[in-house]
């Protein structure tokens, strides 16, 4: 299979126990529940930088915005320059778009941070397979260190070497899950080795490279005072108009705020939310039921773009945190970062993440570590589904499925 052009007009840080009150990862926290980084300095320069310039984005910081809005507006339209030029360049031909012989459908978001953009991917990817199709995730590997372009095999891959959501969408979902820098490459690739007949691009956005049939955006609500900026003045990847060109938009974290409402008018809108499924021992191999959290005393961490929100869950869960870790997204663990986390005393139990939990396989862990399973609901999901076929019966793709798809295509379209 060729893919056709076509032409559009570390060091790892320790961490030390410590309640005063300085730089943290969770800055609003009460001085009792912090851990900060402070063992390398590289990181913990890092982590403050990040956390000032969330409570910009958020209006937390009114004066820290002041002293930092020339630099960063200056570098903000810097960063809209290259926008234009590579918009322009698309346009005009000069850059091309890759385009393959299968439906293409993008789960990605307009924001730098969490969003929930994977869990997404990975209920879709599980929604559409009973469907019919054999959809093929394709996804960059962020920090991975294996080079090319890749099928990911769950068995013998570790995250260092394809990165952590792609490992972790593997392991879940069982589909077939592609890495590559150019995703059109990566879906031929997912065509040749495990005969994919859908794609499912995790943070696909503001991919340009390669023809899309539906493009999903997955907004944060309850936003606040959060500014709609470009990087690095505010958290906007790409002008905030653009949300007119989705498919479809789920909201999490409750309802749009009024602006970002009237861009949405009109584009079909779903609520998602994130449950907890179970707990997982990681240890001795064993589920519970997250209800163990209940009154129970806990060391949690995690390495999100949205680490407050992981830790708002567990304490809707009924968990005690007595100690919070915030590492940054996409953080390598060590053995000296486990370490560093069962030294402390007063707790026994550890929560993390599932997407941290396949960085950590393999190492030396605590009796009492877990790590918390979460899935996405998105409500009204069968007429998500649905529009999904109408978008690729328009674009002439023919829907695989029972017999020749003509009977998913009928049940699903009507």
């Amino acid at each position: 299979m060729r893919v056709r052009k076509k032409t559009h007009a570390q060091r790892a840080p320790a961490i030390e126990w410590n309640s005063v009150p300085a730089v943290t990862a969770l800055g609003d926290r009460p001085s009792h529940n912090l851990l900060i980084f402070s063992h390398i300095s590289d990181i913990n320069l890092r982590t403050a930088m990040r956390n000032t310039i969330l409570k910009v984005w958020k209006g937390e910081a009114k004066y820290t915005r002041w002293f930092l809005y020339p630099p960063l507006y200056c570098l903000s339209r810097l960063y809209s320059l290259g926008l234009h030029i590579r918009e322009h360049l698309f346009k005009k031909g000069v850059a091309k778009t890759d385009e393959v012989s299968i439906p293409v459908v993008s789960v990605g978001n307009i924001t730098v941070g969490g969003t929930g953009k994977t869990p997404v991917v990975e209920r879709l990817a599980l929604a559409l397979r009973d469907m019919g199709f054999n959809p093929g995730i394709v996804t960059r590997g962020y920090k991975r260190t294996r080079k090319g372009t890749f099928c990911v095999d769950r068995a013998r891959d570790t995250a260092e070497d394809v990165g952590d959501e792609a490992l972790m969408l593997a392991k879940r979902t069982k589909a077939p899950v592609i890495v590559g820098a150019r995703r059109a490459l990566a879906i031929v690739e997912g065509m040749r080795k495990c005969d994919i007949d859908l794609a499912l691009l995790d943070d696909g956005f503001q991919v340009k490279n390669t023809k899309k049939d539906v493009d999903i955006v997955v907004l944060n609500g309850g936003a606040g005072n959060t500014t709609y900026d470009l990087l690095p003045l505010g958290p906007c990847r790409e002008p905030v108009a653009r949300v007119r060109e989705a498919d479809a938009i789920l909201v999490n974290k409750g309802d749009l705020d009024p602006g970002m409402a009237r861009l949405a008018e009109g584009i079909p809108t779903f609520k998602v939310q994130y449950k907890p499924a179970y707990l997982y021992n990681m240890k001795h191999n064993v589920m519970a039921h997250f209800n163990f959290l209940k009154k129970r005393k806990i060391l949690a961490f995690s390495g999100l773009g949205d680490n407050k929100s992981f830790f708002d869950l567990l304490r809707t869960l009924g968990a005690d945190i007595v100690r919070e870790v915030s590492f940054p997204d996409h953080h390598g663990y060590t053995p000296k970062d486990i370490e560093e986390l069962m030294s402390c005393k007063d707790v026994k139990v550890l929560i993390t993440t599932e997407k941290d939990a396949v960085k950590i396989e393999g190492m030396e862990v605590p009796d009492g570590l877990f790590y918390l399973s979460i899935e996405a609901s998105i409500e009204k999901e069968q007429e998500l589904l649905a529009l999904i076929c109408r978008k690729l019966e328009a674009s002439n793709m023919t829907l695989p499925g029972l017999g020749a798809g003509e009977r998913v295509r009928k049940h699903w379209v009507n």
